[in-house]
């Protein structure tokens, strides 16, 4: 049998609140029955052991009011049946060789009651024992105790748990109701409306009531469904030529590149390069940095360098892009690969706006503390590279082709504390950030070439 989502999580519930219910309604009225039963016999078994100590007393002093008076340590008590003094002594058996003990009564409260000296315990009561032996008399102190009072509160507790576990059980159906309606209601619409996004209805959207992960699932669904519409727009432009790109790409996807180099090495000892259509890449350096730093020591260029990097660290890591190297005070990274993705132009630039502004307040924090500051350029690129392992000691992983020539001549012809990036890239990213157009500059080896400085993110009115 097919059980829906609802009913699944209904199920679910209920046996959770089924079993915590038994557990009210028999493990614990159990559980107390024993403890009070036992906390009785305890009690009882004092009782008797006090009494009888009390009549040791009396007769080691030869005290008879004395008996009395440790009698009347229990005679009040409700729940007595009867107290009673047993002498026991020692008499010949039958066959005057061996020796046997006979016990009798020697008073007994209420004295109405006739007492059978060996008599045990049973549902109606609870009969305990406790000896003493004086030179006067030996004997035993014989309680019995009415279980009537005990019954009738584990009884009280039996009903209490009753009652108790049928409210746990109706407040668990209720929530679990509840509950499988507030999971399978938006599941179910999102299963609606997924099955007629497969059938190529990209109409559809879902509505988020709810914060939770469902609620997130709703907003990541209308966000798929989004740009599925805007991915068959795209889709349906393209030509025969670059459907077959994409069937490239899309097999690219499919590879973790470090995982299957490491893997490749493993095996062969060598690694195959990869060919990547479309990546952005991005250099730093400090302007002037050698003749600024040439009065610093080795350390502090050291500790000025390992600050600067580590923030572009951090930083291109939230962005999803790879560091390639540093050479002296100039970073290299590259988003897009190792894993390939479509946001890549978007990534490098929006971790290029905050290395900017990060190093633009770390100046500013220098400068008020009189220390030496960096004005810092950055050059992007957007374009085809080829990507491998190099040497065969301290493997090192890098990227090559014009892409990465042009970005490296963007960032040296860019200015302090500014974005250069090609004409490639500021045609992808010109609807969504503020450019400045520099014209056509020379380049070495490329001649002259149109750039731009990325400023900010578009404000919407």
């Amino acid at each position: 049998m097919k059980l829906s989502v609802k009913s699944k999580i209904l199920l679910t519930v209920l046996s959770v609140v089924l079993m915590f219910a038994l557990f009210i309604l028999f493990y614990y009225p159990a559980k107390q029955q024993r403890f009070r039963m036992e906390s009785y016999h305890k009690e009882i078994q004092n009782f008797s052991s006090t009494v009888a100590l009390g009549v040791k007393i009396a007769l080691t002093e030869e005290n008879f009011e004395g008996v009395e008076t440790a009698l009347d340590f229990v005679r009040d008590d409700k729940r007595l049946q009867f107290v009673s003094l047993i002498t026991i002594d020692t008499v010949w058996k039958k066959d005057k060789i061996n020796f046997e003990l006979k016990k009798k009564v020697f008073m007994t409260y209420p004295d109405s009651i006739l007492v059978d000296t060996e008599g045990n315990s049973n549902n109606d009561f609870i009969i305990k024992r406790s000896s003493f032996e004086t030179p006067l008399m030996n004997g035993e102190i014989m309680l019995s105790f009415s279980t009537t009072e005990i019954m009738e509160a584990l009884y009280e507790i039996r009903v209490a748990s009753g009652i108790a576990s049928l409210a746990v059980f109706l407040v668990g159906l209720f929530f679990g109701f509840r509950l499988a309606k507030n999971i399978s209601v938006p599941v179910l619409a999102l299963r609606d409306a997924a099955n007629k996004v497969g059938e190529g209805d990209l109409t559809q959207f879902v509505s988020n009531k709810s914060g939770d992960e469902i609620g997130e699932l709703g907003i990541a669904f209308n966000k798929m469904v989004k740009d599925l519409g805007f991915a068959r727009k795209q889709i349906n432009q393209r030509n025969v030529e670059l459907k077959k790109e994409k069937q490239k790409s899309d097999e690219l996807l499919l590879n973790i590149l470090p995982s299957k180099t490491a893997e490749e090495i493993k095996k062969t000892g060598k690694a195959k390069a990869q060919y990547y259509e479309s990546v952005t890449v991005m250099f730093t350096d400090f302007k002037d940095f050698t003749a600024i730093t040439k009065n610093m020591s080795p350390d502090k260029i050291v500790e000025e360098l390992h600050y600067c990097f580590s923030e572009f660290d951090k930083i291109i890591k939230k962005h999803n892009i790879e560091k390639i190297k540093t050479i002296g005070d100039s970073y290299m990274c590259v988003a897009g690969l190792p894993v390939i993705n479509s946001t890549h132009p978007f990534d490098a630039v929006n971790a290029a706006i905050e290395i900017r502004d990060t190093m633009l307040q770390y100046k500013k924090d220098k400068e008020a503390k009189g220390d030496i500051s960096f004005d810092l350029r950055i050059g992007i690129h957007t374009g085809p590279v080829v990507a491998g392992i190099v040497g065969i000691n301290k493997f090192a992983y890098d990227i090559w082709g014009s892409t990465v020539n042009a970005a490296s001549r963007l960032e040296g012809c860019s200015e302090s504390n500014k974005i250069n990036i090609s004409e490639s890239l500021f045609e992808i990213v010109k609807e969504k950030y503020d450019c400045t157009s520099r014209g056509k500059k020379s380049v070495k080896g490329l001649g002259k070439i149109p750039m731009y400085f990325l400023e900010e993110l578009k404000v919407k009115n």
